[in-house]
């Protein structure tokens, strides 16, 4: 199956939350973006390498991916794979053997940034949750299905607070299917 290579753009702050970054990927003619949230200590492991105010190459996520990509000639692939309960779910994939690990999204990012570990989507779930990718646009579309839970608090009480009853709806529908989601689990 052909898949879509993405790569990072950019952080994004989300106003209001005080915590919570968006990373921006893109695909590679940046013509369309999804976008990732990611919890304080990664946006600061992006700031240290984008402000270049350390020596990158001795932190330890770039110590072992030199140490498994370079020297011991290891080849991976980070396949995003789906979205559950507001986060994207992906794997690393290792290109030798076929073995595949989960790996939080936002640490996937990191790594493929770092490593430039191929970042892949396929076609059908980039369409879904892509919008188009405006450069140096001040704000970002996000599909409500890859909200955090909080993020979908935070937007539920805002859409109300505002009288958008429909969006406040839609908000309110997305909680109760994540918490039907949630009981068919505990139920299996």
């Amino acid at each position: 199956m052909d898949m879509i290579r993405l790569k990072f753009k950019g952080i994004s702050e989300v106003v209001g939350t005080g915590k919570m970054c968006l990373l921006v990927l893109t695909d590679m003619n940046e013509r369309r973006q999804i976008n990732v949230v990611c919890d304080p200590y990664v946006e600061k492991m992006f700031a240290l390498r984008l402000r270049g105010k350390v020596q990158a190459s001795r932190l330890l996520p770039e110590v072992l991916c030199d140490l498994l990509v370079n020297k011991m000639n290891c080849r991976f692939e980070i396949i995003i794979n789906g979205v559950r309960d507001g986060q994207y779910r992906c794997v690393l994939v290792s290109q030798d053997t076929l073995d595949t690990l989960p790996i939080d999204i936002s640490e996937a990012v990191l790594m493929s940034f770092i490593s430039d570990t191929p970042l892949l989507i396929s076609p059908e779930l980039m369409s879904r949750q892509s919008a188009p990718y405006n450069e140096g646009s001040t704000g970002v579309s996000m599909p409500v299905n890859a909200i955090s839970g909080e993020m979908l608090q935070h937007a539920m009480k805002k859409a109300i607070e505002d009288e958008d009853y429909e969006l406040a709806s839609q908000l309110r529908d997305e909680q109760k299917r994540r918490k039907d989601e949630l009981q068919e689990d505990k139920n299996k």
